[in-house]
């Protein structure tokens, strides 16, 4: 988890540490003897904006989102993408948008009523949350795959969602969810119980469990200089791993997983996440690019309802006061535009749709399921 203190004096401490993530006591042991063929690990994501008013997140950080993701962890061989279809088999851009109160989002007693508002199986998406606010300055918190505690995935609020001019600095280089996601693949902060796990019998089973962190005694901040050292370890002491993913220190500081870091991720999701990342998980998912323009357009309209019962008459979709209606398809293509307030639903095969009327009022947007045979 991550928080700023405040605009002037920013920082990323966080109670995210191995009791937090339920991870086990020798949480490698289990996966020490596996074999790892080396093939990239596909990860789905399902991407919930929760949002306080309708379009206020732009989607296209989404996109840049995915790009940070996929760039940091390639020397992981761990890529992500959005899918094709979602629970169901439902078509979908891996993007749902919200309107609730739950965006400002307090992450000490609402956890559970977020994600049980929306999230998609588990097993089968990595979800991710982006709210506009939590309280205490927080800027994202974690749950490895597997926990028991509560749906794993990650919260993140939307202004650290991205890469670029317009989001909270010093953590607008999208390192959040970098971070973040390490801690749902089981990774744990270098500073993890302070100077732990400083001697070779111990570096796998104290601290961060990572022999090639050195282990360091606080957290850093800021962009702290290469040679700082703040605890003893044999045979050879080192440096903090400062530039190290896992830690507090500003985005543009951050740069590298270790290659044991990097073995951990691997294995455990080749363990607990061998559902997500199975071949016929990314086959039954498909697969798209987050540049995918005819994508871009479903995502960006916003979400109130999955399916308003208050529109639907028989197979008739009405709504009072509609002068034109707009039925778009999930990636995004225009199926239907005519000057009326209803529209028959009957013409139309199964899937997700995303219907906006146009009246007097303004304009509305809606999620549908249209469930024809």
């Amino acid at each position: 988890m991550a928080v700023v203190t405040s605009a002037a004096w920013a920082q990323r401490p966080c109670p995210v540490d191995k009791r937090f993530l339920h991870l086990p006591e020798r949480s490698k042991s289990a996966t020490t003897y596996l074999r790892d063929s080396g093939d990239t690990l596909w990860v789905p994501l399902a991407i919930h904006v929760v949002e306080s008013n309708p379009g206020e997140f732009p989607i296209e950080r989404i996109g840049q989102q995915i790009a940070v993701l996929n760039r940091d962890y390639a020397p992981a061989k761990i890529q992500f993408y959005l899918p094709r279809y979602g629970p169901g088999g439902l078509p979908t851009c891996g993007v749902t948008r919200t309107v609730s109160a739950l965006a400002s989002h307090d992450w000490t007693s609402e956890e559970d009523t977020l994600k049980r508002m929306i999230h998609w199986p588990p097993d089968s998406f990595l979800n991710i949350w982006i709210v506009k606010w939590m309280p205490m300055q927080v800027i994202g918190y974690a749950r490895a795959l597997g926990d028991t505690e509560s749906i794993p995935g990650t919260v993140l609020v939307s202004d650290v969602v991205g890469e670029g001019p317009g989001l909270r600095r010093p953590y607008d280089g999208g390192r959040t969810a970098v971070h973040e996601i390490g801690h749902v693949f089981s990774l744990l902060h270098p500073f993890e119980s302070g100077c732990r796990g400083t001697t070779p019998a111990t570096c796998a089973i104290e601290g961060d469990e990572i022999c090639d962190t050195p282990p360091q005694r606080e957290a850093h901040y800021g962009c702290p200089a290469s040679s700082t050292n703040t605890c003893n370890e044999l045979p050879t002491d080192n440096p903090d791993p400062i530039n190290n993913f896992m830690g507090y220190v500003d985005d543009a500081c951050m740069n590298q997983f270790t290659p044991e870091q990097i073995q951990r991720m691997r294995l455990f999701l080749l363990t607990q996440g061998v559902t997500l990342i199975s071949e016929a998980n990314k086959q039954a998912r498909g697969f798209q690019l987050p540049s995918d323009t005819s994508c871009t357009a479903a995502a960006g309209l916003v979400s109130p309802a999955y399916r308003p019962s208050a529109l639907w008459n028989g197979s008739v979709l009405r709504v009072p006061g509609a002068q034109a209606l707009y039925l778009y398809d999930a990636t995004g293509k225009l199926l239907l535009y005519q000057l009326s307030e209803s529209v028959d639903a009957s013409l139309f095969p199964r899937g997700v749709y995303v219907l906006v009327a146009v009246g007097r009022w303004g304009v509305l947007s809606y999620r549908l399921a249209i469930d024809n045979p």
